[in-house]
């Protein structure tokens, strides 16, 4: 991600954080917004400036699998990252 976004400057990145639906909401909803934010620091950290990188955790809010298995939970559990051009 590093490299696209030194390769392409006019891009910007979101990073969204999401867990699965074990435990309170609230600390989901914590432990998703760090998983992004550790994500942002490390961009910011390899010289991506601050203003092309945008954060935010959605904690158990989005699944992409079902909660119902092993399987659904580890996919929900993740970091997604979304390219855009800036305007």
């Amino acid at each position: 991600i590093v490299s696209i976004m030194n390769q392409y400057p006019d891009y910007s990145i979101s990073i969204s954080g999401h867990t699965d639906n074990v435990g309170l909401d609230e600390n989901n909803m914590v432990l998703s917004q760090n998983r992004s934010l550790t994500c942002y620091n490390y961009l910011v950290g390899k010289g991506i400036d601050r203003t092309r990188i945008s954060y935010a955790g959605y904690g158990e809010t989005q699944p992409v699998a079902s909660n119902d298995t092993v399987e659904g939970r580890a996919m929900n559990r993740r970091v997604a990252f979304r390219l855009y051009v800036r305007e």
